[in-house]
């Protein structure tokens, strides 16, 4: 195909306004990508090796100039941003862990399911806030502005841990700490969906899962360090300095927030966009039907609450979420492992570091499942993802096994992570022709998981008794199967979906169009300085 008829065509299926392409550099105008099935399939004509080598390709040839230009931008301006700040998040979430195992249990006098409990009013807080933020989030005026300012609060609250004198303080603190994450997971997961296209948005969210294995790596170190460098300074322990280090490395990246945060194709142009760049955006999500933000009404409830998309995909992670808890207890596993003599048999430092490569795993295994995306179906990946965690689980059920065989089921039961990637992708795509619908599923999956967060870690996983938890490995073995089975019938329904809408022919545009647009005081500001 010549490239000016490549042109024609992207303008074609674009459906966009022909005065605000005929604006744009011929340079600028999107080129017409190879069919990507959103589902996961290979691309149609591309040998399979061709979409191997291209996992490490964010910038693939056929993109036009102009595309190139604004995805490199939002790769900076949005996912660096996302990735330090879930890195941060991650880092934080698992300190508390590190913390309790590092002497705050005995200066708190925490002798009891305290670090339940903690776990649990942090669960509390980030499951009351996920839909009320996330709407928010869906308004082009106020999205810019979420992202940075939760993260200025994080990082304040962060500090207030380093003072903490009773359990009472650490509940209140960690409930605040719930609400301030939000924005780094279901909010990032609804950001690159408003931003990246079905071919580019599994390369990014792998890449942006890694950044959460590596923040439970790096809290190891890092209290192993506090622990030997900091222990005694200034009077205070070193699990207090480990929370006053993350609270300092976590207020730059707000302020950078504030000044380079993009929020939503349809907010007031940021300041490193050129006008062609910020129209090509809207440009890239109408060439792959996704909705636009319109006004929130009563009927936009019962138009979400009447779809299938919203129930599959809470459901869906109601259930990973029952299957996940093992992967943060073997801290618990090391601290109370004994020799024959009844002797301690790991230090300290060694129980900070050694979990560090379960999240290592995570973190690998999620950037390559997302990644491998395009390379084949999304089905074998959730199978083999389901089957290790299958095998680790049923492993830890027997306990009873060579300490090497329990180490490598524990390390395994990282691999589970790999599911979120894919469920979250998924379910952009699956609700991609609707902003609020997005919005809002994406901040049920997170409520419906943590609501189970609120107590089925103290039912499950009693911190009492540790680590032999007969009830939990027991609970994992029908939850995992139960997860591929969800994860599979999402995957045949949005496929069946795709198909009937293609075979009736159904009108997108005339679809989302019938919706009155969102408010946006930014948008009137454009408008007036136009």
């Amino acid at each position: 195909m010549s490239k000016s008829a490549t042109h024609r065509v992207a303008v074609a299926e674009v459906g966009a306004d022909d005065a605000v392409l005929g604006e744009l550099p011929k340079e600028s105008v999107p080129t017409i990508s190879p069919k990507i099935n959103v589902t996961g399939e290979a691309m149609k004509g591309m040998g399979r090796w061709y979409w191997f080598t291209g996992i490490f390709d964010w910038y693939p040839a056929h993109m036009s100039k102009g595309e190139k230009s604004l995805v490199r931008k939002l790769d900076l301006a949005i996912l660096a941003f996302c990735c330090v700040q879930f890195f941060l998040k991650y880092l934080d979430s698992t300190n508390i862990t590190n913390a309790y195992n590092s002497g705050m249990s005995a200066d708190l006098k925490l002798f009891g399911n305290e670090l339940n409990y903690f776990n649990v009013t942090y669960n509390c807080g980030y499951m009351l806030a996920q839909i009320p933020l996330l709407l928010a989030l869906s308004r082009p005026g106020w999205a810019r502005w979420i992202f940075p300012g939760a993260e200025l609060l994080w990082g304040i609250v962060t500090f207030t841990q380093s003072r903490a004198q009773n359990a009472g303080q650490l509940y209140a603190i960690r409930f605040i700490l719930g609400m301030c994450e939000v924005p780094s997971f279901s909010g990032t997961n609804y950001i690159l969906g408003s931003w990246y296209t079905s071919e580019e948005i599994y390369k990014r969210a792998g890449t942006w899962y890694i950044s959460s294995g590596l923040g439970s790596m790096f809290s190891g170190y890092l209290q192993t360090a506090a622990y030997n460098g900091l222990n005694g300074v200034g009077g205070l322990a070193g699990w207090r300095w480990l929370f006053i280090v993350d609270g300092i490395i976590t207020l730059p990246l707000a302020f950078v927030g504030f000044f380079t945060f993009p929020g939503l194709p349809s907010s007031k142009k940021p300041w490193f966009l050129t006008d062609e760049e910020h129209a090509l955006a809207t440009i890239r999500m109408n060439r792959q039907k996704s909705g636009q933000p319109t006004k929130i009404t009563k009927a936009t409830a019962r138009r979400i609450l009447t779809k299938w998309h919203f129930y599959v995909a809470v459901l869906m992670n109601m259930v990973y979420n029952l299957t996940s808890y093992p992967t943060n207890y073997m801290s618990l596993f090391l601290k109370r492992a004994t020799d024959s003599n009844g002797n301690l048999i790991y230090t300290i430092q060694q129980v900070n570091t050694i979990p560090t490569a379960v999240s290592g795993v995570a973190a690998l295994s999620s950037w390559l499942t997302a990644s491998l995306v395009n390379v084949i179906s999304i089905v074998p990946l959730f199978l083999a993802i389901n089957a290790v965690g299958l095998f680790a689980n049923i492993v830890l059920r027997i306990w009873n096994v060579p300490i090497a065989l329990k180490f490598f089921a524990y390390i395994c039961l990282g691999v589970n992570g790999s599911n979120n990637a894919l469920m979250f992708g998924l379910a952009n795509q699956m609700t991609r022709r609707d902003n609020e619908e997005r919005a809002v599923t994406m901040a049920a999956m997170l409520m419906g998981g943590w609501a189970l967060n609120a107590w089925v870690p103290v039912l499950e996983w009693p911190t009492v008794d540790a680590p032999q938890w007969m009830l939990g490995y027991t609970v994992q073995i029908p939850m995992t199967v139960l997860l591929t089975a969800v994860c599979l019938m999402a995957v045949y329904l949005h496929r069946r979906e795709e198909r009937q809408r293609e075979s009736l022919g159904l009108n997108d545009v005339e679809e989302v169009s019938s919706r009155e647009p969102a408010d946006s005081e930014e948008a009137e500001y454009d408008e007036k300085t136009a």
